[in-house]
């Protein structure tokens, strides 16, 4: 009853009421009605009707289940929530999740996020209590895009417990792309560390990775086209086996996150590069080839591999 001490101090002043006039027509005591305007204690339930009727509301407005249920309240938490695991306050997150579900007992959503949170946090007993949430979700067919993202998650926390045949096998029943079985395997057999695990949960859970470890590309129209016709993709891959190929002694930087999209602001065959780390650039091409050249130039200045003459 989130909202009931609030109400009743606002509906009793709206009603031009003392604490003592609501006391003495409910036969209680004046403390209690204060205790319950500062809520510390709540009304006992058969009172409840009572209270709607002299304060002329349903008992759902006394409680405040039209605000429980606006959906402007639940994207509210959410936001709270990403921000929170942005800024890795892992314990926060837990706490805004906790809370949500304690007004919505059986939402997938703030059970999958909190799973996640509870994953995020490092402590053993909260990791176990993350398998637990997400074997919970999945076993009880929640909606498909739940269930696909808790699957995903999952993988990497059964992997953070130690547990790979688990991680492996839940990877195989997802589906496609950032939850899919072929991204998800790709990195579980790449053997994460604890850091690298909490980069891609985080990524599963709000959509992004450390800014520090992402070149982002932006294509104003056809980006399948111009990838190819420009091998943008195929040089990237040609650097990363090459740079896989170095050995851990010469200290090689690792390749970052890069994310190839279409921007339906920019003009036909424009082109946006944005990288965020030691090479800072936020630049705009007219020429794609050009833009295919800057990035790579990037990426070789990152791993310090010389472009092969």
């Amino acid at each position: 009853m989130l909202y009931l001490a609030e109400n009743l101090k606002h509906l009793r002043k709206e009603k031009d009421l003392t604490q003592e006039d609501v006391a003495a027509m409910l036969h209680v005591s004046p403390q209690s009605v204060s205790k319950w305007e500062r809520g510390e204690t709540t009304p006992d339930i058969t009172l409840l009707p009572a209270l709607a009727n002299l304060y002329k509301v349903s008992v759902d407005a006394l409680i405040g289940m039209d605000k429980i249920n606006d959906e402007q309240m639940k994207d509210n938490v959410f936001t709270s929530g990403y921000k929170h695991l942005r800024a890795d306050a892992t314990a926060a997150a837990i706490d805004v999740f906790s809370e949500a579900l304690k007004l919505y007992p059986d939402d997938e959503d703030y059970l999958s996020y909190l799973a996640m949170a509870l994953a995020l946090d490092g402590d053993e007993a909260k990791l176990r209590q993350a398998i637990t949430l997400c074997e919970r979700i999945l076993a009880e067919g929640r909606g498909l895009k739940t269930c696909h993202t808790t699957r995903a998650a999952l993988c990497f926390i059964y992997q953070k417990a130690g547990e790979k045949e688990k991680a492996l096998k839940t990877a195989h029943e997802l589906p496609h792309r950032r939850e899919s079985r072929e991204v998800v395997i790709a990195e579980l057999e790449k053997g994460p560390d604890i850091r690298e695990i909490d980069t891609y949960l985080k990524f599963i859970a709000i959509g992004e990775h450390d800014e520090q470890d992402v070149i982002e590309i932006s294509f104003g129209i056809d980006m399948l086209a111009v990838c190819t016709e420009y091998d943008l993709l195929g040089r990237i891959k040609a650097l990363r086996e090459e740079h896989d190929m170095r050995s851990c002694a010469e200290a090689v930087r690792k390749i970052p996150l890069i994310r190839v999209r279409d921007k339906g602001e920019l003009a036909p065959r424009r082109v946006r590069v944005r990288h965020y780390a030691d090479y800072p650039l936020d630049k705009d091409f007219i020429d794609p080839a050009e833009a295919a050249d800057e990035v790579m130039a990037v990426l070789q200045k990152i791993t310090c591999i010389s472009p092969a003459i």
